[in-house]
């Protein structure tokens, strides 16, 4: 059996566009189904796609890892954003077809979970107001989830107002008065801060208890995560933006990082997902897959998380909206805040295409200025 044909779907989800990728081969009854959303870049990703898919083009279905080697080191431009979530799509929908022709869930062909269940967080979303925060977070809490995830922190100057800090303060000390002492919460900063800026965060927010502190700057510099790790005592967490094992070594090597989030529609799919769970156990450090698009990449990041030895929580947002496009049956979240362990053949859903639809104008312009007109990070 071999692909005959790789097809990107675009769709216009509740919170961001999604991107599908469907494999099909030449058994007209099996076809994959993966997902490598990648917020605001769909026209880029893909055409990244089809550009692979002139690569692989009738390479058996079950050659998935050269698939991956071909697909990554095509064309002499190896890497970045759009090309390894075009990527990512591809390898999903491969293992997907794997798990179909075998008859069980993906994460029996990566040699098995080594849990039951899979803890989840509730991601709540941006904003700076703690009482809507704070409903938030008892929605989440009253729905089963015993983490709560939110973005306090607004588009940020290099040399934010003072109020910053005591507005980031009294976001994360709403929630905690709603969550209680029990569960958690963790925040994200989306790498928007300079230094100085998010070592006041963190000396401000630390006696609060956060779980972790998510992208304090950005990923990428490696000498300012150098300087906020030796001020910080609140655990990191990044990997969103980071890609392939390569890149991960670089904070991986250094010490940088106490939770690694990479998204497995982003960072290299299922196969490098593995890859990335092996070396977080290596450096003694916890693995949760980022994971806020559809839910056909959430099925795809519990099978990872469920072979993780460090796993710590998986990252969950949802959508009643964006879930009417699938087939299959999602896992029902626990009382516990966890998911049962999938046991469909393949990644667990499928793509009905009839119900996509994509408009451009909603795909979300990720750009944001200051009160000066400077660009700032989203």
């Amino acid at each position: 059996m071999h692909i005959t044909q790789v097809h990107a779907h675009l769709h216009s989800g509740e919170f961001s566009d999604l991107i599908f990728v469907e494999v099909s081969t030449s058994d007209p009854a099996v076809s994959g189904w993966g997902e490598c959303t990648l917020p605001g870049k769909p026209y880029a990703v893909s055409g990244a796609v089809r550009d692979a898919a002139r690569l692989i083009l009738g390479m058996p279905v079950d050659s998935i890892r050269r698939v991956w080697e071909t697909a990554y080191r095509h064309s002499y431009w190896r890497g970045g954003a759009v090309e390894t979530s075009a990527l990512s799509g591809i390898d999903i929908a491969l293992w997907d077809i794997a798990g179909k022709l075998a008859q069980k869930p993906v994460h029996a062909l990566l040699g098995g979970a080594v849990r039951d269940k899979i803890k989840a967080y509730a991601n709540c979303g941006l904003s700076t107001d703690p009482l809507e925060l704070a409903r938030r977070a008892q929605t989440a809490i009253d729905a089963g989830f015993q983490i709560v995830k939110f973005y306090p922190l607004p588009p940020t100057a290099a040399l934010p107002q003072t109020s910053l800090i005591s507005s980031v303060y009294d976001c994360c000390a709403a929630v905690r008065d709603v969550i209680g002492s029990s569960r958690d919460f963790a925040i994200d900063l989306h790498g928007r801060t300079l230094p100085h800026t998010v070592i006041a965060i963190e000396h401000a927010i630390r006696d609060l208890r956060p779980l972790w502190i998510e992208e304090p700057v950005a990923s990428e510099d490696i000498e300012a995560l150098s300087r906020v790790r030796r001020h910080f005592q609140v655990p990191i967490a990044l990997g969103e933006r980071l890609f392939t094992r390569w890149q991960f070594k670089q904070v991986l090597d250094r010490g940088l990082v106490d939770l690694i989030q990479p998204d497995v529609g982003n960072a290299g799919g299922i196969s490098e997902m593995r890859v990335l769970a092996d070396m977080a156990e290596s450096y003694h450090v916890a693995f949760g897959p980022h994971s806020p698009n559809g839910l056909l990449h959430t099925c795809a990041s519990l099978h990872c998380a469920a072979i993780s030895q460090t796993f710590g929580a998986l990252e969950f947002r949802p959508s009643a909206i964006t879930n009417q496009i699938f087939d299959g049956e999602f896992p029902m979240l626990g009382a516990d805040g966890t998911f049962p362990l999938q046991s469909t053949a393949g990644v667990g859903l499928s793509v009905q295409p009839s119900r996509l639809s994509f408009d451009d104008a909603r795909v979300p312009r990720l750009a944001e200025h200051g009160v000066d007109g400077t660009p700032l990070d989203w």
